[in-house]
């Protein structure tokens, strides 16, 4: 009897940890997208920017089909260290670039209102420190609403903390 319940027990634990695992998975997919959504300018809609949440990595994607750019060939160029690494890619008419890092190198997160060409929009600051740098990483957030970048900062916070 006494096998059975701690077998139940071990079953349980298995499941909730499981169970939390697909919610930690499900609220970073819906906070990826509601990024996206903030971090897409109305002034260029051509233009893509991406925030990607893998696990405790972070991927920024800053992609332009329709870029003013004319190259007889294209660059290639991409760097990794440690935890962190950024490429760009440049031809005739396209730019990408993609910068990632770790949340463990992340030390704050911040935000702060901005006003551009009568926009109101919110820059959102990732502070990060690695062995031999610090470097900040500024995101404009396209919305008004404080209290919207207020809940996503804090968001963020909780997968940071889960990622130490």
């Amino acid at each position: 009897m006494k096998r059975h319940v701690l077998l139940l027990g071990i079953l349980l634990l298995v499941s909730s940890a499981a169970t939390a695992q697909t919610v930690a998975a499900a609220e970073k997919q819906a906070l990826a997208k509601q990024l996206n959504q903030l971090l897409r300018d109305p002034a260029k809609p051509k233009q893509e920017v991406k925030l990607e949440l893998d696990g405790c990595h972070v991927q920024q994607i800053i992609r332009d089909n329709d870029a003013d750019v004319q190259m007889s060939q294209p660059v290639n160029v991409s760097v990794s260290k440690g935890s962190s690494d950024w490429a760009v890619n440049v031809s005739s008419g396209r730019f990408e670039m993609k910068m990632g890092f770790e949340w463990s190198e992340v030390t704050g997160l911040s935000y702060a209102p901005q006003t551009e060409d009568g926009q109101h929009t919110y820059e959102l600051s990732v502070k990060r420190q690695s062995k031999n740098s610090n470097v900040t990483t500024e995101m404009t957030l396209y919305t008004a609403d404080e209290a919207v970048v207020k809940d996503v900062v804090r968001r963020l916070e909780k997968v940071r903390l889960s990622c130490r």
